[in-house]
């Protein structure tokens, strides 16, 4: 590249809750990195916060990098505005609780923001690795291990989350696209980078230019668990510069063996935070509409499977229910959408309609979606 770059300085922030193990595995690979972050903000809801604040006071004697324990309300949103306020670096990172970084890969991601000489760029995500990195020749989870089902489900994420994209464009790529497009021309070092634009990033592996995103913030609306938070965060930026996947960066994403949430909400979520996000963006043509029914169809299918425990029967009546929802949020107004995901949101994960009748109407309206 010739001409040495400046070093852009960051800040981690990250939101966790009753998960003292997963940051045992997380912190120690922050405080290795080189660039090393200027601070650490552990943002902590957790209903006994003493494990973690022990756990913090440990590895700040044996660091200098400053670790700071912020306790918080619940809820990941607000958990990472919360720390989004306490930053004062130029760039900001959010990965989990539970997010294993490799070696170098801070220093792959912050090049982006180095040589973006334009300010064109507004995030760069990481790229997930398939497996925990090691120190030493040692695997960095030791003995916390995920369960057998965990681990499958997680061996085989890439290859359901292609087979979706084949049978059921998500309406966000669609909105992605539309955003990009509106953005100047990529820089030519991207390439040299190993490095790309992307439709939007994920929560566990996600940074941004503090600038941009404290504009932003993310959407509290969505509740504790905010499911889609990072993806309206990253649709918005997406307004104004672009977002880049930075493939030389590595990072994995452990995913602890906790089950978060019920059924009802999980499969409500998955739906109705979808729509409102794509509405609170404008995006509510006629395009985004048949492709979010077919999602949701393609879901409701797949949730048809699991119907054998109860957390699956309440996962499928929460996406049925929010499905029945979706034209309600895509028809409010600008200043009504707020409020009306709020009520939609209550009726969904309060109502006690039995799935038993549904499912012969669930079968035929993706019968009658696969016909036409």
């Amino acid at each position: 590249m010739g001409a040495a770059v400046s070093r852009t300085e960051y800040t981690v922030v990250i939101a966790t809750r009753n998960r003292t193990a997963a940051l045992a595995l997380s912190l120690p690979l922050l405080l290795a990195q080189s660039p090393a972050p200027r601070e650490i903000l552990v943002v902590d809801s957790s209903e006994e916060p003493g494990p973690t604040r022990r756990l913090i006071d440990d590895l700040s004697r044996r660091t200098r990098i400053p670790i700071h324990h912020i306790l918080s309300e619940r809820g990941s949103a607000y958990q990472r505005n919360v720390g989004l306020a306490r930053v004062r670096t130029e760039v900001v990172f959010f990965p989990d609780d539970d997010s294993l970084v490799y070696p170098g890969a801070l220093d792959a991601m912050m090049r982006i923001y180095d040589l973006d000489r334009d300010g064109i760029v507004g995030g760069v995500c990481t790229a997930e690795a398939k497996t925990a990195p090691q120190v030493g020749g040692t695997s960095t989870v030791g003995q916390y291990r995920m369960t057998l089902g965990d681990r499958l489900k997680a061996k085989f994420a890439v290859q359901r989350a292609r087979l979706e994209q084949r049978l059921a464009r998500d309406p966000f790529e669609t909105a992605a696209e539309r955003r990009q497009a509106r953005l100047p021309p990529l820089p030519e070092w991207l390439e040299a980078e190993n490095a790309k634009p992307v439709y939007w990033m994920t929560g566990f592996r996600m940074s941004f230019r503090t600038h941009v995103i404290r504009r932003i913030g993310f959407n509290e609306n969505l509740g504790h668990y905010a499911l889609g938070e990072d993806i309206e965060a990253s649709l918005t930026t997406q307004g104004t510069h672009y977002l880049i996947g930075a493939r030389n960066a590595k990072i994995h994403h452990y995913k602890v063996p906790q089950r978060r949430g019920n059924g009802r909400a999980l499969g409500g979520m998955q739906i109705l935070n979808r729509a409102y996000i794509l509405a609170r963006l404008g995006q509510t043509d006629a395009r985004i509409r048949s492709e979010m029914t077919r999602l949701a169809l393609f879901r409701m299918a797949q949730y048809l499977l699991g119907t054998r425990s109860a957390f699956g029967r309440e996962r499928l009546a929460g996406a049925w229910a929010a499905f029945r929802m979706v034209p309600a949020l895509f028809d409010a107004l600008p200043a009504e959408l707020d409020g009306t995901y709020a009520d939609l949101r209550r009726k969904v994960f309060s109502d006690n309609e039995s799935l038993t009748p549904l499912k012969p109407v669930i079968h035929e309206a993706i019968e009658e979606k696969q016909a036409a």
